[in-house]
């Protein structure tokens, strides 16, 4: 048996067409080097080939075996991780959404009403329970399609996700409104476009940069704002595309002088954040005022610094094992509310609230249990061998990872920023987008033995096999 028949032997018991061309490469890279080697101990080249074959073993059992490995694999670990996040979330939002039902119930009997036992147990409204389903069935699509093919064709897949969005908001009975965090969408399709025009050297970085700022006028159109670059919402989405990029250039995409350009994305950045920070202050217009407001609150609690000094005051009665009674007074201010701002809204399950009623040691021991789960998925990501796969998923960690920060800030009073915790909180359609998100990291994972690691910066060699077979006429 010649080479081309034993990696011909091996490579047809594997059963993903994707993994078998790879699989390929390996095999004549392994029998090349061998018989090499045998070449060297002085055999000469018909016999260096055959003994090179012979020592690879049986090709049907050796094939077999790659097969096990290089096929979809889902790391359970991940599986169980993301489910205990969405159970501490949702059980969060039954045991706060129950505190204001009691409060409302409470209103309701001093005015005589009769109240029904059924309205006192609900803590999930009929519209998150479909969210929820919507979002696992969009999540499991993500995962079992092979993530590059979702990048090649994202343009796409952005429309088909908006649409999908339009006609769960119509069957809800509610307008369409472009979701908050939509344009988390781009981050993927971001790292797919640094990856097509990578070994472009310092031209390539500077490309880069130019997709940065047009991801962020995307943003702008998607929010309807055109200087979404000044607000809150804008500076993470800025700050998520940046670390993708510094991914990128750590990877080696842009050639060698890594520090140099990480100096120059980062320096740069802060130097236009300073600038933009001075100029809105001398200006002192609205954002001059929220600024000030962030910098001094208390100076400002009739005005922009109100939530925060709020904020501030209801940390004062926490106590290292819950205040139920402080919980309580809490939730009686959501009396007949169901749509606020997403950082500080009953349907997204305040860690606020959680810090209050059960404690602050349960409090950050529920958020080390986030910051594990997400740093174990990041983990996972930057060990990809593909570098595409790296990429895209540390961008999409870097999502969750900048959003908690964000949630934390808000709801500890520091920066009045509107942010939405993932897996704990629950924004109705946003919890789509983290399912999408989250669906691409696992289909990284699922698909990591199918992908080779690139070589970046070199060419590729090919080599042409001819086989003449003999053909009945």
């Amino acid at each position: 048996m010649d080479a081309c028949e034993y990696i011909e032997a091996a490579a047809s018991q594997i059963r993903s067409r994707r993994a078998r061309d790879m699989v390929a490469k390996e095999l004549e890279a392994h029998i090349e080097d061998q018989a090499a080697y045998c070449r060297e101990q002085g055999m000469s080249e018909e016999e260096a080939n055959l003994e090179a074959v012979r020592q690879m073993g049986d090709p049907v059992e050796g094939g077999i075996s790659m097969d096990r490995i290089h096929r979809p694999q889902t790391d359970w670990k991940m599986v169980l991780m993301l489910v205990l996040l969405c159970v501490l979330g949702l059980c969060l939002q039954i045991a706060f959404n129950r505190d204001v039902r009691k409060a409302e119930i409470a209103s309701l009997l001093e005015s005589g009403t009769v109240v029904s036992q059924d309205y006192l147990l609900a803590g999930v409204s009929r519209s998150l329970l479909v969210t929820l389903c919507s979002s696992l069935i969009l999540g499991i699509l993500v995962c079992i399609i092979d993530y590059t093919v979702i990048l090649r064709y994202m343009p796409w897949f952005i429309c088909l996700m908006l649409m999908i969005l339009g006609i769960q908001a119509l069957l809800m009975g509610y307008r369409l409104v472009i979701p908050v965090y939509a344009y988390y969408l781009l981050v993927p399709l971001y790292a797919s476009l640094l990856y097509r025009y990578r070994s472009g050297g310092f031209r390539g970085f500077a490309g880069g940069m130019l997709l940065l700022v047009l991801m962020l006028v995307i943003m702008g159109i998607l929010k309807g704002a055109a200087l979404a670059l000044y607000g809150y919402s804008g500076l993470r989405f800025c700050f998520v595309l940046a670390v993708t990029l510094s991914v990128a250039v750590l990877c080696g995409w842009y050639g060698e002088q890594k520090r140099g350009k990480l100096l120059f994305l980062w320096g740069g950045g802060l130097l236009l954040f300073c600038m933009a920070v001075q100029y809105m202050l001398l200006k002192d217009g609205f954002k001059g005022q929220r600024i000030r407001a962030i910098l001094h609150p208390y100076d400002y609690a009739g005005e922009g610094g109100y939530y925060v000094v709020m904020v501030r005051g209801w940390l004062g009665s926490c106590t290292l094992w819950g205040n139920p009674e402080a919980a309580s007074q809490y939730a009686q201010g959501y009396r007949d509310v169901y749509l606020m701002d997403a950082y500080f809204s009953p349907d997204d399950g305040n860690i606020l609230y959680l810090f209050l009623r059960y404690g602050i040691v349960p409090g950050i021991i529920v958020c080390l249990i986030f910051l594990g789960c997400i740093g174990y998925f990041m983990y996972r990501c930057l060990r990809q061998k593909n570098q595409l796969g790296r990429v895209t998923g540390a961008g999409c960690c870097i999502v969750f990872l900048t959003e908690f920060c964000a949630y934390m800030m808000s709801n500890l009073g520091l920066l009045p920023w509107a942010a939405g915790l993932p897996f704990l909180s629950y924004g109705r359609i946003d919890i789509e987008i983290w399912a999408v998100l989250m669906g691409f990291v696992f289909s990284i994972i699922r698909y990591q033995h199918f992908l080779p690691a690139e070589r970046v910066g070199k060419k590729p060699r090919y080599r042409y096999r001819l086989k003449i077979e003999k053909v009945t006429m």
